[in-house]
C-alpha cells in the first residue's frame, strides 16, 4: 500500500489536475482577458496583405435585395458606431482580444432591405477570400463592419480598411480587406467551408479546447506521478529495497495516464475534423497518435507485470519513457500553435 505520508501529496496533486482542468474550462467564458495590443495579434491570410487606398475604398452591397449600397469609407464611420470587446480564434491555436469599432452589419443590411428569399449574407475579401454568415447570424447585434481596432484604424495585416467581426465564431469567419458584401438565396460554401471547414464555425465551450485542455493537464498529473513513481521503485527494485510506492497506485495512475489520453486524443480528432476537414495537418496533431499508442502499450505492458510477466518490464519500461517523452513534446508543440 501507499506510505501513509504520499497519500496527501498524491491527492493534492490529483485534486489541482481537476482544479486546473476546470479553470480551463470556466476561462472560456470568461471576460477579464487583457487585450492583445495590436502589434501583437495573431496575423493570418491566405496571401499576405493586400494594399487599399481609402481615398477610393468602397463597399458594395447587392444580391438578393432591393437597394444596391455602394459606401464610401468616410459613409462607413458616419453611421452610429459600436464598440465590442472580443476574442478571435483561429482553428489552428493563435488568438488575441480587442476593442472592435465599425457599424453593426445588420444597419447596412437594413439599409439595403434583403428579400424574403435571403439566406445567407457573403463577404468577399481583396485578397480574394470569401466567408459567409447566414442571415441570422449576420444580423446579430454584435456582428461589425469593422474600421477600428483598439481604438485605432485597423492596422494593415487586420484587414484596413474593412473586416468582418463576428463574436461566437472560428476566425476564419472574420472576413479582413471585404470589399463586397452580396446576400444570397442559397448556402454559400466560402474559401475554407468549401474546403472542408465547418459552415457555421460557431464556437461553444464543448467545441472550444478548453475541454481538450482539461483533459490534457489531467493526463499531464498523472502521467508524472505514474513515471516518478516508477523510476523510484525501479530504483529502489534495483538496490535490493521495498518499493516506495504501491505497485498498484503506479499501475492506477498509469492507467488514468493512458485513458485521459486516448480521451484527449478522441476529443482533439473529432472537433478538428469537425472545424477543419482533416486530422494530422500539424506535428501537435500528427505526435499524438504514437505518443498515444506507446502509452497503450505501457498499459498493456503494466498490466502483464502485475501478473508476474517479468519478461515484458524493458518493454514496459521502454514504452513509458517514449510514451511520456512523446507526450510531452506533444503539449509543448500546442502551446507553440496557440501562443506561438
Amino acid at each position: 500500500m501507499l506510505p501513509s505520508k504520499w497519500r496527501p501529496l498524491i491527492s493534492l496533486t490529483l485534486a489541482a489536475a481537476v482544479l486546473i482542468g476546470a479553470s480551463a474550462i470556466v476561462s472560456g467564458s470568461n471576460g477579464d482577458e487583457p487585450i492583445t495590443p495590436n502589434d501583437e495579434f495573431p496575423v493570418i491570410s491566405i496571401d499576405g496583405t493586400p494594399a487599399i487606398d481609402p481615398s477610393s475604398y468602397r463597399l458594395a452591397v447587392n444580391g438578393t435585395v432591393q437597394n444596391d449600397l455602394d459606401l464610401t469609407l468616410d459613409e462607413l464611420k458616419a453611421m452610429p458606431p459600436v464598440t465590442v470587446t472580443a476574442e478571435l480564434r483561429s482553428v489552428s491555436g493563435p488568438e488575441g482580444r480587442a476593442r472592435w469599432t465599425g457599424v453593426p452589419l445588420r444597419t447596412v443590411l437594413d439599409m439595403a432591405v434583403l428579400d424574403s428569399s435571403s439566406q445567407d449574407v457573403v463577404f468577399y475579401s481583396a485578397d480574394e477570400y470569401s466567408t459567409s454568415l447566414t442571415v441570422e447570424d449576420a444580423s446579430a447585434a454584435d456582428v461589425l463592419i469593422c474600421y477600428e481596432m483598439n481604438g485605432e484604424p485597423l492596422p494593415p495585416d487586420q484587414g484596413f480598411p474593412i473586416r468582418i467581426v463576428a463574436p461566437g465564431h472560428w476566425g476564419y469567419k472574420w472576413g479582413k480587406w471585404v470589399t463586397n458584401i452580396e446576400v444570397v438565396d442559397y448556402d454559400h460554401r466560402g474559401y475554407w467551408e468549401s474546403r472542408g471547414w465547418s459552415d457555421n464555425a460557431r464556437m461553444t465551450p464543448q467545441s472550444d479546447w478548453y475541454y481538450h485542455a482539461a483533459l490534457l493537464t489531467a493526463a499531464g498529473v498523472a502521467g508524472a506521478l505514474s513515471g516518478a513513481s516508477g523510476m523510484v521503485n525501479g530504483w529502489r527494485r534495483i538496490n535490493g529495497r521495498p518499493y516506495l510506492v504501491s505497485p498498484r497506485v503506479h499501475t492506477y495512475l498509469g492507467y488514468a495516464f493512458t485513458i485521459l489520453s486516448i480521451a484527449a486524443l478522441i476529443w482533439w480528432v473529432s472537433q478538428t475534423y469537425a472545424y477543419r476537414g482533416a486530422v494530422g495537418y500539424t506535428w501537435h496533431g500528427r505526435l499524438a497518435v504514437p505518443a498515444v499508442v506507446v502509452g497503450v502499450i505501457g498499459m498493456v505492458t503494466g498490466a502483464l507485470l502485475v501478473r508476474r510477466r517479468k519478461d515484458v518490464r524493458w518493454l514496459h519500461t521502454l514504452s513509458s519513457v517514449l510514451g511520456l517523452t512523446a507526450f510531452v513534446l506533444t503539449i509543448v508543440l500546442g502551446l507553440l500553435l496557440a501562443y506561438g
